[in-house]
């Protein structure tokens, strides 16, 4: 798979952030999520601090030791209401790195159904 994407899997709430997505604002202890005023975008974007808006990156995501996956009701549950996303389903969304090379903005209205179950 080719670009930065993330997933979100509504059924179980899980946010997956790509490895590469990572590496590519500077491989940060923690990351935090921004939403856009209109809600057409969501940043990643490095956060130098502990506080209760960022998470912390395990170091081994970046040995290659394990996924990356942050658990997140709300935000899922924000997201779906925002973009009519069905919760039993997962989306994965593009993004592009910022011009400050520590952030990573995704275009929510881009988000394309992943592993849909055939009815």
């Amino acid at each position: 798979m080719n670009g930065v994407h993330i997933s979100f899997y509504l059924k179980t709430s899980r946010i997956h952030i790509f490895t590469e997505t990572l590496r590519l604002i500077g491989c940060p202890k923690r990351i935090c999520f921004l939403i856009s005023a209109d809600g057409q975008a969501l940043l990643i974007r490095a956060h130098g601090s502990r506080d209760l808006k960022s998470h912390k990156v395990p170091q081994d995501v970046y040995d290659g030791g394990r996924s990356f996956e942050i658990s997140s009701w709300k935000l899922c549950k924000i997201l779906a209401d925002l973009h009519s996303w069905d919760l039993k389903h997962s989306y994965r969304i593009p993004g592009v790195l910022m011009r400050d090379r520590r952030s990573v903005r995704f275009s929510l209205a881009k988000a394309e159904v992943i592993g849909k179950e055939s009815s």
